[in-house]
């Protein structure tokens, strides 16, 4: 059961609260007749959110988007109570409620009224020096095209209009960067909108792909407030996953070090069949008293395949920041400290490690593994429209507060995720998590060989998730 509260939105230019409150009963006419574009917008709003428990919603006419938000609880600023009585299909509480300016109380904030608003920067700013830092915000705003298609529509049919702010792509974006915010994802949703039974559906998930949405009817942009986070506050858990790799124990401890506050590494043996489990043991005793600031840890793997090792070894970390780090040891961990120092500068909110940028170890990865990554990362950049060089680099750094969002949509990518790296940036994704890519130097393995095998079964794999991920994010809902 939803709770609904409304209070008058007063942030709007002059001429707009004129119109909408002049012409309301042909605006409800309209907005009962163009209901569909609501849900539609509604049901990929929906798709987007991460866990919501209190939403508010800032709208102009439109209050009819929240009977379709799932939600516990909904405060709504609409410009008369005329719109919410006739459109909305849910109780609303009219009662004008004082706390709509604690907006640190709300994880989602929905603005579907800024062309209309009179000072959006203004409301933009005092939004961003309220909320909380892992809130997130949803601007709903018309594209170019449509934008001057609609204005050449009304003046040729003479039909009245609200006065509205001209807000280009281009000048938004400086706009959320100058009150603090940054984007996290911008989606372009329905191109036809006009309802066809089957048809209006069928052209409207069609033109969410790449190319056909630059002709989409709206912009929904997502964006994260820019915030600096102090390294000295965090504790480190490292997860090292292993399988048969009693090699190259030995050598991991020979580089461990201090990567925060404090720093755990847990070493998840895998049900190896060689002395992984002794050699983890003989250097958790060897670290015994000897450095209080690391800690060295044991746990048993699943013995599936390596993404359930390391999701176990997630939940046992203590530490705030999670780092994910191959037993292969072709990663240095001075460059995994480098990776934390950015997380910490930058307001991020997980780290992908890339192999492709700078050059690598003549034999640290095999040509068709090459050749896979890059086609993997390039459908990945231009699908889910965020620059990624390397999806299976296993090094990956994010705050454990952020795993159970992630961990709520693991393996339901179409198929298993076997080595977790797509898990995790498609569920941060999902998720409006702020994803940066950092180059490190790729080495050689020391010893042992790679898991990597079965290429052509593991490449399908991969392909299937990618698109199936696609698919569920951005076109079924």
């Amino acid at each position: 059961m939803k709770n609904i509260n409304y209070k008058k939105n007063n942030f709007l230019l002059d001429g707009a609260k004129k119109f909408f409150l002049e012409n309301y009963e042909e605006r409800i006419n309209f907005l009962k007749k163009k209901k569909f574009i609501f849900i539609e917008i509604s049901k990929f709003i929906n798709s987007c959110l991460s866990s919501p428990k209190k939403i508010i919603l800032y709208c102009c006419g439109n209050s009819i988007i929240a009977d379709n938000i799932k939600c516990e609880q909904i405060d709504i600023f609409e410009i008369s109570e005329h719109y919410l009585n006739q459109i909305n299909q849910i109780k609303i509480n009219h009662s004008l409620v004082d706390n709509f300016n604690k907006i640190q109380d709300y994880d989602h904030i929905i603005i579907s009224d800024i062309e209309y608003q009179k000072n959006p920067s203004y409301n933009l700013d005092k939004i961003a020096s309220s909320m909380s830092d892992e809130a997130r915000i949803f601007v709903i705003s018309k594209s170019l095209v449509w934008f001057f298609l609609l204005k050449i529509y009304r003046v040729l049919l003479n039909k009245k209009y609200p006065k509205n702010n001209f807000l280009p792509m281009h000048y938004l974006t400086n706009l959320y960067d100058s009150c603090g915010f940054e984007i996290v994802r911008n989606e372009k949703i329905i191109f036809f909108p006009i309802y066809i039974p089957i048809l209006t559906s069928f052209l409207n998930k069609i033109f969410r792909l790449p190319i056909f949405n630059f002709f989409c009817l709206n912009n929904i942009t997502i964006l994260k407030k820019k915030i600096i986070r102090n390294r000295d506050k965090n504790n480190i858990s490292v997860i090292i996953p292993c399988k048969n790799e009693g090699k190259n124990i030995q050598a991991i401890a020979s580089q461990l070090i201090n990567l925060g506050k404090k720093t755990e590494y847990l070493f998840g043996d895998d049900k190896s069949t060689d002395n992984t489990k002794t050699e983890i043991f003989k250097i958790k005793n060897q670290n015994q008293n000897h450095n209080d600031n690391i800690n060295i840890k044991y746990y048993e793997g699943p013995g599936i395949c390596k993404s359930k090792n390391v999701y176990k070894g997630i939940e046992y970390a203590s530490g705030e920041i999670i780092v994910i780090y191959d037993a292969d040891i072709t990663v240095t961990l001075s460059e995994i400290s480098f990776c934390i120092e950015i997380l910490n500068k930058n307001d991020s909110d997980i780290i992908n490690c890339s192999r492709m940028i700078h050059p690598q170890d003549k034999n640290a990865m095999k040509k068709v593994n090459f050749i896979g990554n890059i086609i993997f990362a390039y459908l990945f950049s231009i699908l889910f429209k965020i620059k990624i060089t390397d999806t299976l680099c296993g090094t990956k750094i994010f705050y454990k507060k952020d795993w159970p969002k992630i961990k709520q949509d693991l393996s339901t990518w179409g198929a298993i995720d076997l080595w977790g790296d797509f898990d995790i940036l498609i569920g941060a994704y999902k998720n409006n998590l702020k994803i940066t890519e950092v180059p490190i130097s790729y080495k050689e393995r020391i010893a042992g060989e790679t898991k990597m095998k079965s290429i052509f079964t593991n490449g399908l794999r991969m392909l299937w998730i990618i698109l199936y991920s696609f698919y569920k994010i951005k076109i079924k809902s």
